[in-house]
């Protein structure tokens, strides 16, 4: 697909899209956020809204559809990219989201030392994988069966060699199913939290970004009834990327749905 958009017309359309689809992950009605201080800890609501976290969590570290108006990007990649050549930074503003995004990042890409006991092709085995892949496989599965995540499974089939373990492609299937279980309800429920205070920072990092923007753009319209409208920079022509702006904007100015929390060290030791 061709892309008519500038630089500043791409970044509020990536900006809007993170914001809502974290949104959608990290609000009240999915998990409560409990405790304070550094001592603090996320709470899901039902099995459902978690295993709902893992779906849209695939969403996030997965690229954006090719027939999108913007570039097909992994939505992290699209942040970095904003944190290095920001639209809107004013007086080091977008150093927050620079930090979030690096920090979610090098934590996604770490690996992650699991053993699993595989009883669909009996074997055992210790499997050194990034954080980011188990995640694809606990999101994937949450969300589709064995016939729709092949590609995983084919990507574990590769891991299982670096382990030593020697499969065919459909026992890499069959086995995709016994580490679900294990992934989904021991290492995905217990870094939930963590990942839930590494999005909720980003939100932060969007916000401190943004805010000066947001002051920038803000007009009263008076009247007998307040409102209020966005005035657009001269930077965005495109109608889809106004309306992504003003959007973008509406969610600035009300701000993250959680403070900023940091997550208890004894859920950050292990994996």
């Amino acid at each position: 697909m061709k892309h008519s958009m500038n630089k500043m017309e791409e970044e509020v359309v990536y900006l809007l899209a993170v914001i809502e689809l974290i949104r959608s992950m990290v609000n009240y009605e999915i998990m409560d956020v409990l405790g304070e201080g550094d001592h603090t800890n996320v709470m899901f609501k039902t099995m459902t809204h978690r295993q709902f976290f893992a779906i849209a969590l695939v969403d996030f570290l997965s690229p954006t559809d090719p027939k999108a108006p913007v570039p097909s990007k992994r939505y992290l990649a699209a942040l970095r990219t904003v944190a290095k050549e920001p639209s809107f930074d004013v007086n080091g503003s977008v150093q927050n989201l620079k930090d979030a995004v690096g920090k979610f990042t090098d934590w996604l890409n770490a690996e992650a030392v699991v053993d699993f006991w595989l009883p669909s092709i009996s074997q055992q085995v210790e499997l050194r994988i990034p954080r980011y892949m188990l995640l694809k496989i606990d999101g994937n599965i949450s969300k589709h069966n064995f016939l729709r995540s092949v590609d995983v499974a084919s990507e574990l089939q590769s891991h299982l060699k670096k382990a030593g373990v020697q499969v065919e492609l459909y026992q890499a299937m069959l086995a995709q199913q016994d580490i679900y279980d294990i992934i989904h309800d021991d290492f995905g429920a217990y870094h939930a939290s963590t990942i839930a205070e590494f999005l909720n920072g980003i939100c932060w990092g969007i916000q401190n970004y943004l805010a000066p923007e947001c002051s920038r753009s803000l007009t009263s319209e008076g009247g007998d009834l307040p409102s209020y409208s966005f005035q657009y920079p001269s930077g965005i022509e495109d109608p889809y990327a106004k309306t992504c702006y003003r959007s973008l904007m509406y969610h600035i100015r009300s701000g993250p749905i959680f403070d900023p929390f940091t997550v208890t060290y004894h859920l950050k030791g292990k994996y």
